[in-house]
């Protein structure tokens, strides 16, 4: 049976004889599994998924972030499903931990687009290409390739 709910939405319990109260320092013990170092990581902010754009150059801008003290090294993004990739601009870290923005100037034809991109950081370890290569229950840590899709007019 389900125990009633505070409206603060904490189950309501009786306590029994022998029983403590929780401390603060009980709720403080960490819960689940840590996942582990902060994984390479990269994200296209504009244009926005499904952006409709005029035909001609476009700025593409992101950030990329590396964990366990390195940087990022370098970005690349690619227009044709990962055929081809050129490089983009990378802006030096702010500080240790710090994403690190990027951009650069597409001319896109007209149609539907596709824009992925990739980084790689100072130990030269690079990023999945897809999901299904950091596939986990829940999802987490999910660092594959960012894909925005746009329309060209």
């Amino acid at each position: 049976m389900a125990h009633p709910r505070h409206r603060a939405h904490h189950p309501l319990r009786r306590l029994l004889p022998g029983h403590r109260l929780p401390t603060p320092a009980d709720r403080r013990r960490p819960e689940g599994v840590a996942l582990g170092p902060l994984p390479l990581n990269c994200a296209v902010l504009t244009p926005s998924d499904g952006a409709v754009l005029p035909r001609g150059p476009v700025e593409v801008t992101g950030y990329a972030l590396a964990g366990e003290g390195r940087t990022v090294a370098r970005v690349e993004v690619s227009t044709d499903g990962g055929r081809a990739w050129s490089r983009a601009a990378l802006d030096a870290p702010a500080g240790p931990g710090a994403w690190q923005r990027w951009r650069t100037t597409l001319d896109l034809p007209p149609g539907d687009a596709s824009v992925l991109a990739r980084a790689w950081d100072s130990s030269g370890a690079g990023m999945p290409e897809s999901p299904a290569q950091v596939w986990n229950p829940k999802g987490y840590a999910n660092h594959a390739w960012p894909r925005v899709r746009l329309r060209v007019r």
